[in-house]
């Protein structure tokens, strides 16, 4: 038990960021493709968000969940100086009880209440503007969502605390940045925008951001030719693919282990779990990120997909494998086809 809960908590890396190699905007349009934003006011454009894990562990069984969303995005203004836009949550579903409390969780986050987002004259994101609003009507739902799970399990605040995970949760939603995170698929509709690629195929060796582990990445950029009448083709006016790599020692792993260990698991559990640490995760980690994002010329995001694969040795393999698809926009025509009410399961 406490080893699957050790090699969990592994694939809670938060810190690394492992995405294509990109520079500032450049005027040269020759060799380049920028991500732009060419957005109008009222342009309102839905998405679906899916999400698949596998799991493979050492006795060869697999373990799948997923999850899927639809979303709108609408611009509710556009200036010289960038854009406002609103999301808002339209519906939701997940396969199985664990991920319907997860996703419950990610719901009381927001909820059924619409985000402002601000980005720059690029379409890069910016601000949350009502995140504080957002963190404070959501702690009663987060309250409730870990009372629902400690009352299932309850033997499980032996092993982690409830009152660690809540103060960490309160601390993790204690900035702008922090609360804005907490929404993956808005940032990463536009987690390109205001960069510039070379067109082609391009290779670089890096440090990953914030954690310094050794990446490898390649990144290729090449034309598409959209059909905006066709939804069901992933095809953009552009694409931009990305394979990293990024690998950690042995050493590095246990240190990982050790460190996470003391953060969520009792101080008995965490202290019984470092004895064992080095006998059983003495192991390389590798993290591979494949990306590949598609957009329309006026800088909509088409489609995005994202596989993560971790694997810890020979003793565990998680995939994760995202898509965030368009399937239905009113550009420059405020889209109130669908009630904007509350989100609701599928």
């Amino acid at each position: 038990m406490t080893k699957r809960i050790l090699i969990s908590l592994l694939f809670l890396i938060t810190c690394i960021t492992i995405s294509a190699q990109s520079n500032a905007i450049t005027a040269s349009e020759d060799t380049t493709i920028n991500v732009i934003a060419w957005f109008n006011k009222n342009d309102t454009t839905e998405y679906t968000y899916k999400k698949q894990v596998t799991v493979i562990n050492d006795d060869d069984t697999t373990r799948t969940n997923s999850i899927e969303h639809d979303f709108r995005v609408n611009v509710v203004d556009s200036t010289s100086d960038g854009y406002r836009l609103q999301y808002r949550t339209l519906s939701w579903k997940a396969d199985n009880e664990q991920d319907s409390l997860r996703y419950g969780f990610q719901m009381a986050i927001g909820g059924d209440k619409p985000l402002v987002f601000t980005t720059n004259e690029y379409g890069q994101i910016e601000h949350l503007e009502n995140w504080r609003e957002i963190r404070n009507e959501s702690m009663p739902g987060i309250m409730t969502f870990f009372d629902v799970i400690f009352a299932k399990h309850p033997g499980l605040d032996s092993i982690m605390p409830k009152r660690n995970l809540i103060n960490l949760i309160k601390l993790g939603m204690n900035s702008e940045n922090e609360v804005k995170d907490l929404f993956p698929s808005m940032i990463s509709l536009f987690s390109l925008h205001g960069r510039s690629f070379t067109i082609g195929l391009t290779h670089n060796d890096a440090p990953a951001n914030g954690c310094g582990y050794p990446v490898e990445s390649t990144t290729i950029v090449s034309y598409e030719k959209a059909d905006t009448a066709d939804a069901e083709t992933h095809d953009g006016d552009y694409v931009i693919r990305n394979n990293a790599t990024m690998t950690m020692s042995g050493s590095d792993t246990k240190e990982l282990a050790s460190t996470m260990a003391g953060v969520f698991l009792s101080e008995a559990t965490a202290n019984k779990l470092d004895s064992i640490i080095g006998d059983s995760l003495n192991v390389p980690l590798e993290i591979r990120v494949l990306t590949d994002y598609h957009y329309f010329y006026s800088g909509w995001p088409k489609q995005i997909r994202k596989q993560t694969i971790v694997k810890l040795g020979d003793i565990m393999t998680k995939v994760t494998t995202e898509n965030i698809e368009w399937n239905r926009y009113r550009w420059n025509e405020y889209d109130n086809d669908n009630d904007d009410g509350d989100a609701k399961s599928l």
